[in-house]
């Protein structure tokens, strides 16, 4: 949680933008991020939820990270707490955003949250300054399942609905409760690459360890701030996957899997970053004694 201090901190920060026109590029550069995160479901989405997204982009474009509460925009735009709710979190999972909560005066508990935008610049200030484990905090959001609450009313008769709108509850007479059963890598989100799912089902069969594995992908490009899209280096998850396989079968892991993954495809992503700076001339920078 953020003490009064910090907070104050971050609200006098100098802020990335210089100008209205600065002001809408970043703008766009952060909703562009979450449109392809969406796909063409978020052309499919209510108009008030694309317009709470856009806004909470045009917050954080001045310092990277953003406060308005679910309830204002639920309110602006029309739309329930929860359903505002239920998109922060799934940007959270996917990596688009990490959120940190204001110190609550009265109680001392957990007060308002502030979201930070992983893909501003300033967002490895705000984890340098903040002293955040994002590793940590993947994995505490992918292992967070929607905790559905049904929302009829006691004394009534039960609503027919469909089972996309089923609490947990109601799912049992559809879905064996069985605490054995996991989805088959069938059910994988579409958006993780279908080359790196391959290359990890016959290790990882199930739909949760794929995607839990592809989280620390994600973390791991945002923290590498590499100027390429992700889908277009799909191929170097996958090669930092079969090295950690080939490490495990050495016996040269020591903590788990998972945390080496994240350690080997992370080292790749800073490598390629070097290589990108090179190539955008930035290279210029290291003295050639060959050509003095």
């Amino acid at each position: 949680m953020l003490t009064t201090e910090e907070f104050d901190y971050m609200k006098n920060y100098q802020s990335f933008i210089e100008n209205r026109s600065q002001h809408q590029s970043m703008k766009r550069k952060l909703l562009k991020e979450i449109i392809n995160l969406y796909g063409e479901k978020f052309y499919r989405l209510h108009e008030g939820t694309r317009k709470a997204l856009d806004r909470l982009c045009w917050f954080a474009t001045e310092k990277g990270f953003c406060f308005p509460g679910s309830t204002y925009l639920g309110k602006t735009y029309e739309k329930s707490k929860g359903t505002i709710d239920r998109h922060l979190k799934e940007l959270r999972k996917q990596g688009q955003i990490v959120t940190v909560y204001r110190r609550c005066p009265r109680n001392n508990g957990k007060g308002n949250p502030v979201h930070l935008f992983a893909n501003h610049p300033y967002f490895n200030h705000w984890v340098k300054y903040l002293q955040l484990d994002l590793e940590s905090n993947v994995e505490a959001d992918v292992k967070t399942e929607n905790a559905e609450i049904s929302w009829e009313s006691k004394g009534k008769e039960t609503k027919k609905r469909s089972t996309y709108n089923l609490s947990l509850k109601d799912l049992n007479k559809y879905i064996r409760n069985d605490v054995n059963f996991k989805l088959s890598s069938d059910y994988v989100p579409f958006f993780i690459p279908k080359t790196f799912k391959d290359t990890v089902r016959p290790f990882f069969p199930c739909a949760d360890d794929i995607y839990d594995l592809w989280g620390k992908v994600r973390l791991a490009y945002k923290a590498s701030r590499l100027e390429k899209p992700l889908e277009d280096i799909s191929f170097l998850p996958v090669q930092a996957f079969k090295e950690t396989v080939f490490a495990y079968k050495r016996n040269r892991i020591k903590t788990n899997f998972a945390a080496y993954f994240f350690g080997t495809v992370r080292g790749i992503f800073v490598i390629e970053r070097r290589k990108e700076v090179q190539r955008n001339g930035d290279s210029k920078l290291f003295y050639n004694f060959l050509d003095s």
